[in-house]
């Protein structure tokens, strides 16, 4: 599948390698493909990968991925030109208070601002880290999706299966206010004596 990661930081770049060993076409889409950040990114994922403009990432793109500060959500959609009937998977945490206008949950901003794409919430409850080792104690961490459209969600679904991750449907986008109250409790524990180094799965018997 054709995936353009928009930006090349720690989740962007940790998605590109894992998808890339998979055998998937990554481009990252940025604001300055030459920068020391891109090229960071690049070394890392392997040399089939090209960092881009973000209007060439989403013409090359089946699927884009948000990985970027979700304050650079808005200003950046609008630079990528036509997303109409692409799939967006918003990686993107709000820990702000909501701005004037914006909702209370923030990936129903993000769908508002991608109007005419399919946007899917992913990774959002976890540290780039799991992304790259999934696995403990011999249970794979899960990463809980949200989505309104079927077809867009189950794309995702398999996308993230593919990273080693457990991929379960939580249902649609507005379920994603309990997610972000899950992002915001495993911040907690990580500055309050916890570690990057944890995650929080669903356990089935």
């Amino acid at each position: 599948m054709k995936i353009g990661i928009i930006g090349a930081g720690n989740i962007g770049g940790s998605l590109g390698k894992v998808w890339s060993e998979k055998g998937h076409e990554i481009v990252f889409g940025v604001r300055d493909p030459a920068s020391e950040k891109s090229r960071k990114a690049l070394e890392e994922t392997g040399t089939t990968v090209k960092a881009v403009s973000l209007a060439e990432a989403a013409a090359f793109a089946e699927v884009l991925v948000l990985a970027i500060p979700f304050a650079a959500v808005k200003e950046t959609i609008p630079l990528l030109g036509d997303i109409t009937g692409k799939t967006i998977i918003d990686a993107t945490n709000r820990f702000s208070p909501p701005q004037s206008g914006e909702s209370a949950i923030s990936v129903l901003d993000v769908a508002k601002w991608a109007a005419g794409a399919h946007v899917v919430k992913a990774f959002s409850t976890i540290g780039w880290e799991v992304i790259r080792n999934p696995i403990f104690k011999g249970v794979a961490v899960a990463t809980f999706i949200c989505g309104e459209n079927a077809e867009a969600k189950e794309t995702v679904l398999s996308l993230a299966s593919d990273t080693g991750l457990d991929a379960v449907d939580a249902g649609p986008l507005e379920n994603v206010g309990a997610l972000d109250g899950l992002s915001k409790l495993w911040i907690y524990i990580m500055q309050h004596g916890g570690s990057r180094d944890m995650a929080f799965t669903l356990i089935r018997r």
